[in-house]
């Protein structure tokens, strides 16, 4: 089967840098399945699971907001973050998840764009730490 190069940064540097079979990542617009020669894009990321298949394996991670690049020569993503299961936190995520609800079930002296994307945050690591 045909590969593809996959290039993961964060502002800690590259995470990842390797030849991948597909990912499977959320955008804006579209859930998006990429395989070797999808056509050039560019889209900004949504906080969401990225499924990365390499040698037939699937692994998944929590992603932050970034942007995607596909190109002739691969595949680049810059994200603000990316978690596989083993680095959650799940005890940490529950709490966040936690505390964000109450924030916006007061809705006083709060930041609710803040509140809400917390929210979006740790109920994405919590669905990756379980369901993968």
């Amino acid at each position: 089967m045909s590969t593809f190069l996959l290039e993961i940064f964060t502002p800690f540097g590259k995470y990842f840098d390797r030849y991948v079979d597909e990912i499977v990542v959320q955008t804006e617009e579209y859930c998006l399945g990429i395989l070797p020669n999808h056509a050039p894009l560019i889209a900004k990321v949504k906080v969401s699971k990225l499924t990365i298949i390499q040698n037939g394996e699937r692994k998944c991670y929590a992603v932050g907001e970034g942007l995607i690049n596909v190109s002739k020569d691969g595949v680049t993503l810059l994200l603000e973050s990316i978690e596989g299961k083993k680095d959650i936190d799940i005890d940490r995520a529950r709490e966040a998840k936690k505390r964000a609800e109450e924030r916006l079930a007061t809705l006083v002296n709060i930041d609710v764009e803040r509140a809400q994307k917390a929210l979006l945050r740790a109920n994405n690591r919590i669905s990756v730490y379980e369901n993968d």
